[in-house]
């Protein structure tokens, strides 16, 4: 799954450096050098509940959740990492945004692009890469 992590998306890149006292460059090096595990799907419609995060990465969810994340974000909390298939309040810490979509309710036999089961990973993108995105 591609990620851009610019500055635009990586909204909470300078509280997981602070809260895991790791540079950016670590957290993203470990988050892109990682096999998730697809737990499941849901909260909000296809959005997977990714596996297991490295203990280094691990951080509680953000003291005052934001009355909207952007659709595409990509986020951690806890052991978790997972995508927001829509635009919704959310608490977790926002690392990026992938241009892929990962739920479409059009695709009535399976909407979701990440199944519980799959194991995935996540690729880094430029953010001119990710403007370019299915052009």
């Amino acid at each position: 799954i591609p990620v851009c992590c610019d500055e635009k998306f990586s909204l909470d890149i300078k509280r997981l450096e602070e809260k895991l006292k790791i540079s950016r460059d670590k957290i993203y090096e470990k988050f892109f050098n990682k096999e998730f595990f697809c737990y499941m799907t849901g909260f909000i419609a296809g959005m997977p509940f990714l596996g297991d995060l490295e203990i280094e990465l691990r951080a509680k969810r953000l003291e005052t959740p934001r009355v909207k994340v952007p659709k595409g974000s990509v986020g951690l909390t806890e052991q978790f990492a997972n995508v927001y298939t829509f635009e919704s309040p959310g608490g977790w810490n926002i690392i990026g945004n992938t241009p892929s979509v990962i739920f479409d309710s059009s695709k009535e036999s399976n909407p979701n692009l990440i199944n519980p089961g799959d194991v995935i990973t996540f690729e880094q993108i430029t953010k001119d890469q990710y403007n370019n995105y299915n052009e």
